[in-house]
């Protein structure tokens, strides 16, 4: 009883602590995007992960970067966390990141889905504060897949399957010329009709990303190759 009050006040204060910075405390070029992992036939969700760009931030670890709850990855589980163990302290997974404003630059946070279940269906949306997300995609690094944030100005859902205990992905900002760029891939992809692509465009030099190649802990069925081969 003692542990679970003191996880609904944690969870509490990070609701509370997130809700205060998406209020009227945000200034200009100044954002929030906040992810909602869910498997709907469960019932099991985690809404508490958020990402964003705030004044005072670093693009490492600062005081607004919160820690993940305490977890032994045993039992029932499934969870968004940002995986930094590069950054100082104890700590090694994280519910908040915040980078410092870069209006009209690229920008990127690479994040973890882990779940007890290898092959559990979910899905993967987000809710967004001081921005329109039209600059901004998913990319699922196993599959190779960029995802439009929104689409006509609405937020989108991914749906995919678990396939091992983690799956990687990449929250990514585009510059306007890259975004352009994409929009110009996309345009020719439908005229072309292609079947069976999983991705028609990812920016020159976009990669992984710098999540790979310090993994501590056990993945069971091990992390999936590079898709894009940097």
């Amino acid at each position: 009883m003692k542990l679970k009050t003191t996880l609904t006040v944690l969870i509490a204060s990070l609701v509370l602590f997130t809700h205060s910075l998406s209020a009227a405390e945000l200034k200009k070029n100044e954002w929030l995007v906040r992810l909602i992992l869910k498997a709907e036939t469960e019932k099991l969700e985690d809404p508490y992960n958020t990402l964003g760009q705030l004044r005072g931030a670093l693009p490492g670890l600062d005081d607004r970067d919160l820690p993940e709850l305490s977890q032994t990855w045993a039992g029932t589980y499934l969870s968004v966390i940002f995986y930094r163990p590069e950054w100082p302290g104890q700590k090694q997974t994280f519910n908040t990141d915040y980078h410092p404003p870069a209006r009209a630059k690229a920008d990127e946070w690479t994040f973890e889905v882990r779940s007890d279940d290898p092959a559990r269906d979910l899905s993967l949306t987000w809710e967004s504060e001081n921005t329109n997300m039209k600059r901004m995609v998913l990319v699922d690094l196993q599959e190779d897949v960029v995802f439009p944030a929104v689409v006509r100005g609405e937020p989108q859902v991914y749906n995919f399957r678990m396939n091992g205990a983690v799956r990687e992905f990449a929250w990514r900002v585009l510059t306007p010329a890259d975004y352009k760029q994409l929009v110009a891939s996309r345009k020719e992809g439908n005229k072309a009709k292609r079947k069976n692509r999983k991705s028609d465009w990812l920016p020159k030099g976009w990669g992984q990303g710098e999540g790979r190649g310090h993994r501590s802990d056990d993945t069971g069925n091990g992390l999936p190759e590079d898709p894009f081969g940097d």
